[in-house]
């Protein structure tokens, strides 16, 4: 009597926990229905990757007459189980949450339906949460050692290959299932990055072979029409020293072939060209638009037309008009659907400290006429640096360099990793000193954790540059403020830039001033050349779209050729994810678990981006192939490499080597599934 009462007690128990999932399910549904349905699209597809490398388990466990004695849509409580007997079908509702005894999980809700069947092994389930499934093998064991057993048809009583068949044929499907996506896709067509140069890095390989932003790879290693992930890739897998054939055409409409060698990119954990695909001119959507038009008075769609007086058309365009500019503000004309007056709006500009990032931690520094301002803070990057530092402060001084250029910065951000640096500031006209603590990033580089800039805006001297062109004399002392050149007054960069501009050819008189001690001094400002060496930057960057193109096969077969070379493309980035984190150049931030997943594709269902989804969906599909087949126990890589072992040796691995195995791995998993999770929540829900 006493154990009925402890099983309905169970029950009613499970009952209410049960009706109280579905309460909070309903209204989560009900207060925002349309989201709920994009997470729910979103699950199921996630769920319908998962199910099909299960499915090629099950397939392939049938097909080597192993005994499944499981096949499951879903992890939790059982909520539907059917199996077949002789002439009747077994149906089990909520067997687990709703019991008869502890001896016995068919559930109260278990009854027989007649039909003329052979009977089964295989119970078919639905489960509570329809995320994937699973296949359960006589005989295999997810977690600890697989158990034995005297049925022939037993996982570990089959012939080695065929295990490994049923081990491997997960992956198998997962590729085939991403090839699939993919070739659904490119018969449809879908809008990708083209192979359109936005910018060379300085020094790199792009750049010495003379390529600019606006050409476009119409073919690489003879492949014709490549997108921009399929160029980027080429250069990643390129032997030592390969040159690698690109067909370029150029701005002009000019072709050119030429012959490029990728080398290691610096923090990257892989090779490249050393440059970035190109943009639009459309502002793009973002999650707050409100907030953009407050900030900027643009919206969604709004198109750049003009940079000052430079008409612009493309990406390229906009920066080498920006390229040029040197002046506080720059007015920027954008033309927005439906409206036929142009909107015109004026923001404030930046100047880097840098003009270029040559190989070897050379710099270029940037300059007006030869001098070099000091460093201004524009942005806290680390939240431990905006505890003692501010944007807008200027730095006076770092260690013992006065003044440091952006040079001397990274110098001493590098020898003080993990010390007690002291910087000095000058906040709000008064100095004020503190201490900050450089850090090492995964790729190696010591930060601080601010951006900085150029100090135009006060006219005082961190160095000179170029000494070959600007005859400064050599004993401008560091902190000298320019007070007046060719005897009008100067209160900024600015003003220096356009009386210099003014006097060229002649030798104009400068004044400055040292601790307010003022000295004069002769300068000959050179005649001819491009003496503002300043690379102009928004000071409130704007959102713009990516450039794309579409993509469309040809054919069928060319579909098939398309879809099996992106699969290919995925898999091989997948793996240099995993080398990046092996070494140390990739951040497990940067990573995406179930969460984000579940997220991103939500977010492309919501914007109805059909293609894109389908196309998310197959990267998923690659990405869990090359994941489950990583040499890890409790993965499928990790069973293959143990049935390797075992057929070379003869017998299997020692039953307790293979549970302290399985058990170290499902450590390791799920440490990096709490930690991907983790990041996935605080990325989704918090924005950082």
């Amino acid at each position: 009597m006493s154990e009925k009462k402890d099983i309905a007690s169970r029950n009613l128990k499970n009952a209410l926990v049960l009706a109280a999932m579905i309460g909070l399910f309903i209204w989560w549904v009900y207060t925002d229905i349309g989201r709920a349905a994009n997470v729910m699209l979103a699950l199921i597809g996630l769920g319908a990757v998962i199910f099909v490398h299960e499915f090629g388990h099950f397939i392939a466990g049938k097909l080597t007459d192993i005994n499944v004695e499981a096949f499951a849509l879903g992890f939790g409580p059982v909520v539907l189980g059917v199996k077949k007997f002789e002439n009747f079908l077994q149906v089990r509702i909520l067997p687990t949450i709703l019991v008869k005894s502890d001896d016995d999980d068919k559930g109260l809700l278990c009854f027989k339906l007649p039909v003329r069947c052979k009977a089964g092994e295989t119970e078919y389930q639905l489960r509570i949460f329809p995320v994937g499934g699973f296949v359960k093998l006589l005989g295999q064991e997810d977690i600890g050692a697989d158990k034995p057993s005297d049925d022939p048809r037993s996982f570990l009583n089959k012939a080695t290959w065929k295990r490994v068949l049923v081990a491997a044929n997960g992956v198998v499907f997962n590729v085939i299932l991403a090839i699939a996506f993919f070739i659904v896709v490119f018969t449809i067509g879908i809008k990708m990055s083209p192979a359109i140069i936005g910018d060379c890095l300085p020094g790199f390989p792009a750049d010495k072979a003379g390529l600019k932003a606006g050409d476009e790879i119409i073919e690489i290693n003879g492949k014709a029409n490549p997108d921009f992930r399929g160029v980027a890739l080429i250069a990643a897998f390129s032997g030592k020293n390969e040159p690698v054939s690109l067909k370029v055409k150029r701005t002009d409409g000019s072709v050119e072939n030429l012959a490029v060698i990728a080398k290691d990119m610096p923090g990257m954990g892989f090779k490249g060209f050393g440059i970035t695909p190109a943009g639009a001119l459309e502002i793009a959507k973002v999650e707050n638009p409100k907030d953009l038009f407050e900030r900027t008075g643009l919206k969604t769609d709004d198109v750049l037309t003009a940079v000052g007086e430079d008409k612009v058309e493309q990406s390229w365009q906009y920066r080498a008009a920006m390229q040029n500019l040197f002046e506080p503000s720059v007015a920027l004309t954008f033309q927005r659907a439906g409206q036929a007056e142009p909107v015109v709006k004026n923001f404030e500009l930046i100047f880097a400290p840098a003009l270029k990032y040559e190989e070897e931690g050379n710099f270029v520094p940037a300059n007006i006429y030869g001098l070099m301002p000091r460093l201004k803070i524009i942005s806290i990057e680390l939240p431990e640096a905006n505890e003692v530092l501010q944007k807008g402060d200027i730095i006076v001084r770092a260690a013992e360099a006065a003044n440091p250029t952006y040079k001397e910065l990274r110098q001493i951000t590098t020898a003080y990793v993990e010390k007690e640096l002291s910087i000095t500031v000058l906040r709000n006209n008064e100095l004020v000193e503190t201490t900050v603590i450089p850090k090492k990033e995964p790729n190696g580089r010591a930060v601080i954790g601010i951006g900085v800039g150029l100090d135009v805006e006060n006219p005082v001297v961190a160095a000179t540059a170029d000494a070959n062109t600007f005859l400064w004399p050599s004993d401008l002392p560091k902190g000298a403020e320019i007070v007046a050149i060719a005897g009008k007054k100067v209160e900024n960069y600015f003003d220096i830039a356009a009386v210099l501009g003014k006097n060229k050819g002649k030798t104009v008189k400068v004044e400055y001033s040292v601790a307010l001690n003022s000295k004069k001094f002769d300068f000959a400002v050179p005649a001819e050349g491009n003496f503002i060496q300043a690379r102009a930057e928004l000071l409130q960057e704007l959102p713009f779209k990516p450039l794309s193109r579409l993509y469309r096969a040809a054919g069928p077969a060319d579909a098939l050729k398309m879809g099996f070379r992106k699969t290919v493309e995925f898999i091989a980035q997948t793996y240099m994810t995993l080398k990046g984190l092996i070494i140390g150049s990739v951040s497990p931030k940067s990573l995406m678990g179930p969460v984000g997943m579940i997220a991103a594709s939500s977010r492309i269902i919501a914007e109805k981006e059909f293609m894109q989804y389908l196309h998310f969906m197959g990267i998923i599909s690659a990405c869990l192939a090359v994941m489950n087949f990583l040499p890890l126990p409790i993965l499928d890589g990790g069973l293959v490499v143990m049935l390797i072992i075992e057929k070379i040796k003869g017998s299997p691995v020692h039953i307790k080597v293979q549970e302290w195995l399985t058990y170290a791995g499902l450590a390791i998993i799920g440490a990096l599934f709490v930690l991907i999770t983790y990041n996935d929540i605080i990325r989704v829900f918090f924005n950082r």
